[in-house]
């Protein structure tokens, strides 16, 4: 009975995850026609080609410096928003619904509005910085390859945040207040109540919602293709999605294509590893 209820799951998952990933390992050892689907054996001849190419690898290091920057954004302010939102203050619940509304936007939405607001010539944010004389001239938010990338940063910490506000929200409102309580008597202080309560039984919620992010945020493709145009001046805002997407398709080097999704692959599994591993210590040290 047991089989029989998570075969579906079974099939899904064989349909949609291990397959794809089996046909992308075996396109990467080949020369791939991408008209007729005709495979040449080429060994290792992809993997070479991508090490060897510069615009792979900038695009992989972008990737890093996208995937890194992103996490510490959203970690901190995600875990900054959900004890502010912790502290019952008045209209809290309107808080909260309005805290969401970046994560449920589409991103094809968001990348429209944030063309409009960060135009280099109309945008509204150098309207507004340069009234509060943050700015002397307007920047060039999205033809600057210098500005691009964080201005990439900017919007996705801005939709993506709201994901850790609400596992964090959730954890905190868990936390028995005879733990407060216990320390308070204690003679202890909101820093140590924090350092001492609070942080390690957020740490797993945090980490679990981390490998997410992590995985979802080294893959993500809408809002940097949708907001650069396809890959921002001088290909300032090419990741590794990107760049798979011109291998395949610009290129129709569907085999290195195939190669650099499976380094990208077997790099996450080990990123998820010692997320994992993390998430095993705290869980124990905050029983």
């Amino acid at each position: 009975m047991a089989y029989l209820l998570i075969s579906p799951a079974l099939v899904l998952i064989l349909v949609f995850a291990v397959y794809p990933f089996i046909v992308a390992v075996i396109n990467s050892f080949n020369l791939v026609d991408i008209n007729t689907g005709m495979k040449t054996p080429v060994g290792l001849e992809n993997y070479v080609a991508i090490f060897a190419d510069a615009n792979t690898r900038d695009s992989f290091f972008r990737s890093i410096s996208w995937t890194t920057s992103n996490m510490i954004l959203q970690v901190v302010l995600g875990v900054a928003v959900a004890m502010l939102l912790n502290l019952n203050l008045k209209g809290q619940r309107i808080a909260r619904v309005l805290v969401l509304i970046p994560y449920m936007v589409p991103a094809i939405v968001a990348a429209l509005v944030f063309r409009f607001m960060f135009n280099d010539v109309t945008g509204v944010v150098n309207y507004v910085l340069m009234k509060v004389g943050f700015i002397d001239q307007p920047l060039n938010w999205l033809s600057d390859p210098a500005m691009m990338m964080p201005t990439l940063v900017a919007v996705n910490v801005w939709k993506y945040s709201p994901f850790f506000i609400i596992v964090v929200l959730a954890r905190l409102q868990s936390i028995p207040k005879d733990l407060f309580e216990a320390v308070a008597i204690d003679g202890g202080g909101w820093w140590h109540r924090f350092t001492a309560v609070t942080l390690p039984s957020i740490i797993p919620v945090v980490l679990a919602g981390m490998l997410l992010r992590t995985i979802w945020t080294a893959y993500d493709f809408d809002v940097p293709y949708l907001l650069s145009n396809g890959g921002g001046p001088s290909g300032s805002a090419v990741t590794v999605p990107l760049q798979i997407r011109a291998l395949a398709f610009d290129q129709q080097q569907l085999g290195q294509a195939s190669a650099l999704a499976v380094c990208t692959a077997i790099l996450l599994t080990g990123a998820a590893y010692f997320y994992l591993r993390g998430y095993r210590k705290s869980e124990k040290a905050s029983e």
